[in-house]
């Protein structure tokens, strides 16, 4: 156990939302029916209306998936539901179709080449068919789950590719659009031959992905797909459920879950993991489209009886909106088709997440808070920038409140701060969705810091990346939150400063004047810089760590120029590394990477020529020396502490950079704590996020 106590200051949560700054449009979310499989219960008119309805009390959905049948005798079943859900969800209607087995390859079976053609045939056959219904296909996929054969048909990569290349894009019959192979666990290795193939790739419309071997303890990395970001290439998640052997209508329960890739376990059904995970799919994994697995069923959006007798589902839960609907609807019904995700602060803080959108008219602008803190109410300040938003309408679902409609919150100066309130004495865990009409503002440029590009050969000081603008290609930094450690960490009053307020960017005063601390891995910095003279350069690094895994990237206008790797054993002992790169001329924008946490870094210098061995700064020269220091010291004893003050446990550590990791190894549960050597010294605050 620890031997000490204190607290630490609170901060607030500042969410930054860029009207302007846009990302992916918004397609829509949606849920799956298959009367087949649901004994011909998917979804009668009274199920849809709740479904595809966008008053209160309905979730708002858009988009349906159904299956297309092997047997074509069954080409029918989904006929009336999909002329359900397109009355209520009107001009917004999405219908998609995803064929599990056919004619040409049943379950566990790989279907011959010498079928690709049939197989189009058939798949084309029930396109024009639904479309002589009256309820057209918007898309229709190759396959479902290609890597989950033992149920379907199987497809390898190779196949996979070879189809696509050859004959998807015979599958666009009466403008249909086409969907990828939808793997069940989101593989890459499924989808990058075509990706790396643009004769391939332009045979694909949309990239479909299930998100079965993940849950809410799944690293972010799952979601994230670069090869797809580079390509331009939209993005469906067209189906997941995250726990089936539970009720839709749990908050938190303990029960036993496991679905497909995850496996069986005692754990808690929580119904904010949909909205968690919708997040990330928007955020994180920038996709258009989102959605759920069945529409009715006991786990589902609109409650069923449970069909394997395991849950005793009372009868007045039957046939209404599920927790888990609820959820769902405070993105499904606000955020239309069309609309387009735009800049916002992903995570102000620890189990806090948000997201913006603006309506396809760019009249409206949405926000998503989600509170994953079953512990806290949360208090938000709402920074609006790009649009003139007087007020803004408020709802919540939480265990006790149904998409509840809060009323309106007054907007003063660009700015709002709400209360996400749950309303129980329970848990505190939440979904709000802010709903405001605004008048959108025009872009603006970013700038050069001191409104001049970097001359190179030169200094570039770290805490001088440029002045943010708004807009598109205008944002000039990325922060993990809102608060400068530098002022609001226990320990650090001395190295607090105001250079760059307002930007969240970590500037902290040291000896040698500002740096930039408290990197992350992901964050990243910009800046404007004028190359003289084309040709070699030697580019050294003035940083500090205690870490031996710290490091960042640089990047000139999008293309890798270096890489550098931190060792070190103070944070207080600024040494140089250096690297040798080839530049261009003319002006560029340079940008710095974090790519292993935790170190602090005071300036980049660009002298010109191959491997210069020392730089002259008009006050002597600095030798280089190469970051590979060993650690000779003791270990010493550190605390881990809540930021109640409560002792989590104690651990011995060489230095505050493997404190730091021992501590996130030690800590069980997701929250922000403080790593304190036991004989004094600086306090270092951490997030756990698992």
């Amino acid at each position: 156990m620890c031997c000490a106590f204190w607290a630490v200051s609170s901060f607030a949560s500042t969410v930054n939302v860029d009207v302007t700054e846009e990302h992916q449009v918004i397609r829509g979310f949606g849920g799956m029916v298959h009367n087949e499989w649901q004994g011909g219960g998917g979804l009668s008119d009274a199920d849809a209306k709740l479904a595809f309805g966008t008053g209160d009390g309905q979730i708002g959905l858009n988009t349906l998936r159904i299956p297309v049948y092997a047997n074509s005798n069954s080409f029918n079943k989904e006929v009336n539901a999909a002329k359900s859900a397109k009355k209520y969800a009107g001009d917004d209607f999405i219908l998609y179709a995803t064929p599990w087995t056919s004619p040409y390859a049943g379950a566990n079976q790989h279907m011959s080449s010498s079928n690709y053609q049939k197989y189009v045939d058939h798949l084309n056959s029930f396109n024009d068919y639904m479309k002589n219904q009256g309820v057209p296909l918007y898309a229709i996929s190759i396959s479902n789950e290609p890597d989950w054969c033992g149920e379907w048909a199987c497809w390898s990569a190779d196949e996979i590719y070879n189809f696509t290349k050859g004959y998807a894009d015979k599958m666009r019959k009466n403008g249909v659009k086409v969907i990828s192979t939808e793997s069940f666990r989101y593989d890459k290795n499924l989808y990058n031959k075509v990706l790396n193939d643009a004769n391939a790739l332009k045979n694909w419309d949309i990239l479909g992905a299930h998100f079965y071997a993940s849950d809410r303890r799944t690293g972010d990395d799952f979601f994230q797909y670069s090869l797809a970001d580079q390509k331009g290439v939209e993005r469906w998640m067209t189906e997941h459920y995250t726990e089936s052997q539970g009720s839709g209508n749990y908050w938190r329960t303990i029960t036993n879950t496991g679905d497909q890739a995850n496996q069986n376990k005692r754990d808690t059904v929580n119904a904010m993991d949909v909205a968690y995970e919708i997040h990330r799919a928007m955020v994180v994994g920038n996709f258009n489209q989102y959605t759920w697995w069945y529409i009715r069923r006991c786990y589902g959006l609109i409650m069923e009886k449970d069909f394997g007798n395991k849950l005793q589902v009372s009868s007045n839960e039957i046939g209404k909106v599920s927790k888990r609907g609820y959820v769902m609807s405070q993105f499904a019904r606000f955020i239309r088709p069309g609309a387009v995700r735009v800049g916002a602060t992903a995570k102000p803080e620890a189990n806090l997440f948000a997201s913006a959108y603006k309506s396809a008219g760019g009249d409206s602008v949405i926000v998503v808070l989600v509170n994953r803190d079953y512990q806290k109410d949360k208090e938000v300040t709402i920074k609006v920038q790009g649009a003139d938003v007087q007020t803004f309408h408020m709802y919540t679902t939480s265990e006790t409140k149904n998409a509840k409609d809060e009323g309106e919150v007054e907007v003063k100066n660009g700015e709002v701060t709400i209360k996400m309130q749950s309303g129980g004495n329970n848990f505190k865990d939440c979904i709000v969705t802010l709903v405001g009409v605004g008048t959108p503002a025009d872009p603006v440029p970013r700038e050069p810091f001191g409104g001049k590009a970097v001359e190179l050969p030169g200094k570039i000081e770290a805490e001088n990346f440029d002045v943010p603008g708004t807009g598109k290609g205008n944002k000039t930094y990325e922060d993990a939150d809102s608060d400068n450690h530098a002022c609001t960490d226990e320990g650090k009053e001395a190295e607090c400063s105001d250079y760059r307020d307002g930007t969240g960017v970590d500037v902290y005063k040291k000896a040698t004047g500002y740096v930039v601390g408290h990197n992350q891995e992901g964050e990243w910095l910009e800046y404007t810089v004028n190359v003289k003279e084309a040709g070699d350069y030697t580019v050294f690094a003035s940083a500090a760590t205690s870490n031996s895994t710290s490091g960042f990237s640089l990047t000139l206008d999008g293309e890798n120029l270096a890489d550098f790797a931190l060792s070190g054993t103070s944070f207080d002992e600024f040494t140089l590394a250096k690297t040798n790169v080839v530049l261009p001329t003319g002006e560029h924008i340079l940008r710095m990477t974090v790519t292993g946490s935790w170190f602090d870094i005071d300036y980049l210098y660009f002298a010109k020529g191959k491997d210069v061995a020392s730089i002259d700064e008009g006050s002597g020269t600095q030798s280089i020396r190469a970051f590979d220091f060993q650690v000779n010291a003791a270990p010493a004893t550190y605390g881990v502490f809540d930021l109640t003050g409560a002792c989590v446990g104690r651990l011995k550590a060489l230095g505050a950079g493997d404190a730091l990791r021992k501590a996130r190894e030690m800590v069980g549960k997701d929250g922000i704590y403080v790593v304190k050597s036991l004989k004094g010294g600086p306090a270092y605050r951490f997030t756990v996020t698992k």
